[in-house]
């Protein structure tokens, strides 16, 4: 990448880190409050230690004036004691690229790091974006290849695929934790059943479902939302069988079927009132491993 593309794109960089600069100065600042308060209320339970990263449903960019914007923010402003949680989730990240070399340094810098902890849990959120977008299509079958059937709109070969990649993505974070956070647990989701609409995120990104259905010669709503639904549960397949094995310390977050189709704001993401429910769902399955934590 050369010219004007790559200046770009490097800005874009260094806003980014710029940015996570400034939540790890505040996070760093929030464990030092907390331990001194904590130190001073004997008996008080100890909020818990998050790092959240990931993808936009972790670190959506627009504001809800009514609601949390993200699952983070959900997670941050419901119920007591308040976690305490380092966001290095950043929208538009993919799982395959936030596990690359340099995202992977800033995960692990900050696990190592004793100011940031010490850490009791990590938080995911990964693997749609690897999915969606104009690279949807390669997933799909021409309707007119399978007799118009919805039920056979996947093609599974080649979504195996791509889940193989995400897989190898999750497994590299699992080791990533078992080398710098041992005893931390890692929460992770599959997303819950998004709607093709073709609404996209205030005209700012998307859609990013339904352009790949209409060129594949699925342009009804009903049977598109199918083979999403169908693309969806592949993916929860894959993470329970991850989630599965114990040497892995991992807990799947059971978020599908949480949504109402009147919390989603756009093909991809809910609603502030939409996150808030996807919150509640992480912080029962935290509570469930911490308890009296949260």
């Amino acid at each position: 990448m050369t010219g004007p593309a790559n200046n770009l794109y490097e800005r874009w960089q260094e806003q980014i880190q710029q940015e996570l600069n400034a939540r790890v100065k505040a996070h760093q600042h929030e464990v030092r409050q907390t331990k001194a308060l904590h130190a001073r209320a004997a008996g008080a339970p100890e909020p818990l230690i998050l790092i959240g990263d990931g993808d936009s449903w972790f670190d959506y960019p627009l504001p809800d004036p009514l609601h949390a914007t993200d699952v983070l923010e959900g997670l941050r402003t419901a119920g007591q004691p308040t976690p305490i949680i380092l966001k290095l989730a950043h929208y538009s990240d993919a799982t395959t690229t936030l596990l690359g070399v340099n995202k992977r340094n800033r995960l692990i810098a900050q696990l190592q790091d004793p100011a940031n902890g010490p850490i009791d849990a990590l938080l995911f959120s990964g693997g749609g974006n690897d999915v969606v977008g104009d690279q949807f299509r390669f997933w799909l079958n021409d309707a007119s290849a399978v007799g118009n059937d919805p039920a056979q709109g996947v093609d599974i070969r080649r979504l195996g695929n791509i889940f193989g990649v995400v897989e190898s993505a999750y497994l590299d974070l699992i080791g990533i934790r078992d080398q710098f956070a041992p005893h931390a647990p890692i929460f992770v989701h599959a997303y819950d059943f998004a709607i093709p609409t073709g609404v996209s995120a205030c005209h700012l990104a998307g859609p990013w479902l339904r352009p790949s259905l209409v060129d594949r010669g699925w342009p009804d709503l009903a049977p598109g939302t199918l083979i999403v639904k169908s693309i969806l549960v592949q993916f929860r397949v894959m993470l329970r069988r991850l989630a599965s094995d114990p040497a892995h310390n991992m807990v799947l977050v059971e978020t599908q079927g949480t949504l109402a189709p009147d919390d989603w704001a756009n093909e991809l993401h809910p609603t502030g009132a939409g996150f808030g429910k996807i919150a509640a769902c992480f912080r029962a399955a935290l509570a469930a491993r911490f308890a009296h934590r949260i």
